[in-house]
């Protein structure tokens, strides 16, 4: 099974999972729709680990930020797309009020270490977040950077090295 995290505002049929389906039939890729601005981290964290036989996890933007940690959490490989990470420098910003920021400090505090692949997909004229300062944060197993802002949807390159990826990414893996 897949589990495909969206990003903030964003949608559980969002790109990454239409091009998941290209690959899987519905019934091999979950992915719940999570309103990010009014829940608890920890309580997304506790939802989301009572998914059983994840294979790994694809994450976008926030849900990017999910993906790397519970993927830290369930030893289980991640791809990331445009991930927000960290958390805290851009979220506040993103969210009027938002009230889990030393909730999101923490758990990057907690599982910074990341000992599972991580394969990474970074749209290098991204505005929203900064693909340089996140590149130079994390410790990933691959990455590609692609022409492309935060929304990759539409971006044809995009669509090709997502398929690269998640080849790579279960390859390396022994994931069917």
């Amino acid at each position: 099974m897949i589990l495909n995290l969206h990003g903030l505002y964003g949608s559980a049929h969002n790109t990454n999972y239409k091009l998941l389906l290209e690959m899987y039939s519905e019934d091999m890729i979950v992915s719940p729709q999570i309103d990010y601005a009014i829940t608890s981290p920890i309580e997304i964290f506790e939802r989301l680990k009572g998914y059983k036989n994840v294979s790994y996890i694809v994450g976008n933007s926030f849900g990017g930020f999910y993906a790397y940690i519970l993927s830290n959490m369930c030893n289980t490989p991640c791809l990331l797309v445009n991930p927000c990470i960290p958390p805290d420098r851009y979220i506040p910003s993103l969210v009027e009020e938002y009230a889990y920021t030393n909730e999101l400090i923490n758990l990057m505090d907690e599982y910074s270490f990341h000992p599972q692949p991580v394969y990474m997909i970074l749209g290098m004229d991204d505005t929203v977040l900064s693909p340089a300062y996140t590149e130079q944060l994390l410790d990933v197993t691959e990455i590609w950077k692609i022409s492309g802002g935060h929304s990759l949807s539409g971006n044809q390159q995009f669509y090709s090295v997502f398929s690269k990826a998640v080849e790579k990414l279960k390859l390396d893996g022994n994931i069917d």
